[in-house]
């Protein structure tokens, strides 16, 4: 049944969200713009016809267009993606590891790098960011070279999988992480997924393809004119076999890939290729003109960091009279803005090529209006320290790999009771999609303090079996217990 309780389908609800003025300050990247618009969707959502290719075995426009997205990303080879960056990662991972394999990765990767672990049975070894307010921040190279070193003869890693940049936009030494990986010929997997735009503009960061990566993933639909769920998968070495990355992404995209996805791609490289000089050369400006406005806030402030690229904008709330998810409800509810994400005391606005002069003005002018009425009553800014940074989470502790975890027998225990014992399910925040209890794991303190602290904040937390209860499934080891809970 297409319909809900009030007689509306999805496709009514979403046209009128479309007309209700709300202005999108998250992905996806093309913003709603209508510059961007296709025609009539239905007539170009067909299927694999004479003349129209075949996205799994290219040998007509398809592989002409990849081949241009190669040369035009100076890549061995780029192949469209309309699973997202999920099933790029996914691919990505399987074709560098045989099955269980040790695995080294951030501990901050997307849930879809733990989906492979969980899937190929791998022994994942950690590289855990410092937090800054926090927010995650960079990975080292000097942690890859002593995560290394901490790593058994015999064990080394098929492969070496971090994000940069990160949701909050921090931005690793990919060259660096990719000399300490290749010293000792050891692949390297990066996870750009929001920094599609890069390649794009020299105000941005290099792209990882250009500083020694392996293997890329790129999300054009999150940063770029595209739809959801369309996406990269960039091989940039020899160390990987592309028939291998060519045998995993046909597993794991779909065997019927939509058209009109994929024309959505093409318009969008065509269009970058004709204005995305221009486009971006104004983009930076609208960029730099706020960031010069918020340097007037009083309560309200924009986090910046060292390593962090432009274009995404974290917004705190430098005084306890303001959440983050109030912020983001003051934001969606009297100036019509969404954001991406709200989480303890900020929000993230995640802005594109696409925002228009307009919508920058709107979001400028919300949080000025925001700003005044907090300090008018009262607010003020808290103390800024000079050393905000804290060290790296405390190390996980891994009793079992996430597939002995998952398919072993298991047990509800109650969240309390769950201290010390090992989880046997995800605990992710959505948004960002990043998972801070795997499966495998003892579940620590922290964990437990994460979970009360999200739920009191109200974020979504997914992964767990029973959202609204105190309860998180566990394995029954020791517990004479056998079921599945």
């Amino acid at each position: 049944m297409s319909e809900n309780r009030e007689g509306k389908n999805l496709y009514d609800v979403l046209m009128q969200y479309s007309r209700s003025g709300i202005y999108p300050m998250h992905m996806p990247g093309h913003k709603r713009n209508r510059d961007f618009c296709m025609e009539n969707p239905w007539q170009i959502d067909v299927t694999e016809v004479e003349g129209l290719d075949n996205l799994h075995h290219p040998a007509g426009i398809l592989r002409d267009f990849m081949e241009s997205m190669r040369r035009r990303y100076g890549t061995e080879k780029t192949w469209l993606l309309v699973n997202g960056s999920t099933g790029g990662l996914l691919a990505a991972i399987s074709a560098c590891c045989q099955r269980g394999a040790r695995i080294l990765m951030a501990r901050n990767c997307h849930q879809s790098a733990y989906h492979a672990a969980y899937l190929l049975g791998l022994r994942p070894s950690y590289l855990m960011p410092s937090e800054e307010d926090g927010i995650p921040l960079e990975i080292r190279p000097e942690q890859v070279r002593e995560a290394l070193r901490g790593i058994p003869e015999g064990e080394k890693p098929a492969c070496i999988v971090v994000t940069s940049p990160t949701y909050e936009g921090v931005v690793s030494d990919i060259a660096g992480i990719a000399e300490a990986a290749h010293e000792k010929n050891i692949p390297l997997v990066v996870d750009e997924a929001h920094g599609a735009h890069f390649a794009w503009s020299d105000a941005m960061p290099a792209p990882a393809m250009e500083q020694g990566a392996d293997l890329v993933v790129e999300s054009i639909h999150k940063t770029l004119p595209a739809l959801t769920q369309t996406a990269l998968l960039h091989l940039c070495s020899e160390r990987i076999a592309p028939e291998q990355v060519e045998r995993y992404l046909s597993i794991y995209q779909t065997s019927s890939p939509s058209y009109v996805l994929m024309a959505g791609a093409a318009r969008c490289m065509d269009w970058l290729e004709r204005n995305g000089k221009e486009a971006f050369g104004q983009y930076a400006q609208r960029l730099a003109r706020f960031r010069e406005g918020a340097a007037d806030w009083r309560v309200l402030s924009l986090w910046n960091h060292p390593r962090q690229e432009p274009s995404k904008l974290v917004i705190r709330a430098e005084t306890p009279d303001l959440t983050g998810a109030e912020l983001a409800a003051a934001l969606r509810t009297e100036y019509r803005i969404e954001v991406e994400m709200a989480a303890g005391d900020y929000v993230l606005a995640m802005t594109s090529v696409c925002d228009t002069a307009d919508g920058f003005r709107r979001l400028e002018e919300a949080l000025a209006d925001i700003d005044g009425k907090l300090a008018g009553r009262g607010g003020c800014g808290a103390a800024v320290t000079d050393e905000k940074e804290k060290p790296a989470q405390e190390m996980p502790r891994i009793r079992r790999t996430p597939y002995e975890a998952v398919n072993g027998p298991c047990v509800k225990a109650g969240l309390e009771e769950s201290r010390g014992r090992i989880s046997a399910e995800y605990a992710i925040a959505y948004p960002p999609g990043i998972p801070f209890l795997v499966p495998g794991e003892e579940i620590s303190e922290d964990a437990i303090k994460k979970i009360q602290r999200y739920r009191k904040e109200g974020r979504e937390i997914t992964g767990l079996s029973a959202l609204g209860e105190e309860a998180v499934k566990v394995c029954a080891d020791g517990t004479g217990q056998t079921g599945k809970g």
